[in-house]
């Protein structure tokens, strides 16, 4: 009952962000260590085509190797007493708020050993914290963005794809966009042309 209630009222106040009320928002988190890497310029290409197709927007890109977040310590305390908000004082504080205001995300990490990246995980691991109920999760868009240096036989982009489609399933956020693109020494994303124009495109459809 409670999701339900909480999908209808944010499938409503999106609806009235893209009929031009406020500002749609969307936060973006690279989760590469490397500021201008592959998979900052991934992400750069996807934002150039949602900023293109849509004029009402706020983007906000967060590079979470420049922010101070600690590891889940698993007191769950921010479940015991439903407050929906970590007791670890670092930047999550500031993210958290952003995440909340947030209309859609978009994740793009690396995939370092089959999985996304240290950054990210203890992102996504101390977003657990919003999970009580309140909402702070339904109806948000999710974009996944992987790359990845090594390309048959690899099922990293599959388990990470996998994780979030179980994450978003539980939380009841819409995964609407997945890609992922090998970046071995011999070919950048810079010099991919096709990747460039394909995440360029999603992003064009995104908001």
């Amino acid at each position: 009952m409670a999701k339900e209630f909480y999908r209808n009222l944010f499938t409503s106040q999106s609806l009235y962000k893209l009929t031009g009320g406020i500002k749609m928002k969307i936060l973006a988190l690279l989760g590469s260590p490397r500021k201008k890497g592959n998979t900052s310029i991934l992400l750069d290409q996807y934002l150039k085509g949602i900023k293109e197709s849509n004029k009402n927007i706020e983007i906000t890109k967060i590079y979470l190797h420049e922010k101070n977040i600690r590891n889940c310590t698993s007191c769950n305390v921010c479940h015991n007493i439903d407050i929906g908000q970590c007791l670890i004082k670092d930047d999550m504080q500031e993210l958290y708020i952003k995440f909340k205001e947030a209309d859609m995300i978009v994740f793009a990490t690396p995939i370092y050993w089959w999985n996304i990246s240290a950054q990210m995980k203890s992102f996504i691991d101390r977003i657990y914290a919003l999970d009580v109920g309140q909402g702070y999760f339904v109806d948000k868009k999710v974009s996944l963005l992987m790359t990845y240096g090594v390309n048959l036989p690899n099922k990293g982009p599959e388990i990470v794809r996998t994780s979030f489609e179980e994450i978003c399933k539980y939380t009841d956020m819409n995964l609407i966009d997945v890609y992922g693109v090998c970046t071995d020494e011999y070919l950048k994303v810079a010099e991919n042309s096709k990747a460039l124009q394909d995440v360029y495109e999603m992003g064009l459809k995104a908001s």
